[in-house]
């Protein structure tokens, strides 16, 4: 499937894989992140808007918009901190009650549960 749609020009090529967490694909690299590990999910629904969100997100606070490989590996660590928040409670409510300080304590257990 990657090879398929890196044929059709992107650079950086993402799968995301659920409860399994994502793949990138950059360059000739494959790295794979887990996903972040959760007792309880209420509702995936929005978990990969969320996910592509935190991706996003963090590389335009960056102003990124030729990312490094460390860039991308960081936002793809908020993009699965973000699709975990969102699939605790139902519709957006995950995201609505949460906050910063809330989103930087997940990174930070999540970079360190990942070694980033």
């Amino acid at each position: 499937m990657r090879k398929k749609i890196k044929k059709l020009g992107p650079k950086i090529v993402i799968i995301k894989k659920g409860e399994h967490g994502s793949l990138l694909f950059y360059d000739h690299h494959v790295m794979p992140f887990p996903a972040f590990p959760l007792e309880d999910i209420m509702d995936p629904t929005g978990a990969g808007d969320s996910f592509a969100g935190g991706f996003l997100g963090y590389l335009a606070s960056k102003g990124a918009t030729e990312p490094k490989i460390d860039d991308l590996k960081t936002a793809i660590a908020y993009a699965n901190v973000m699709g975990s928040i969102a699939v605790e409670d139902f519709s957006v409510k995950g995201l609505v009650s949460t906050n910063k300080s809330e989103i930087e304590k997940r990174f930070k257990h999540y970079c360190e549960m990942i070694r980033v």
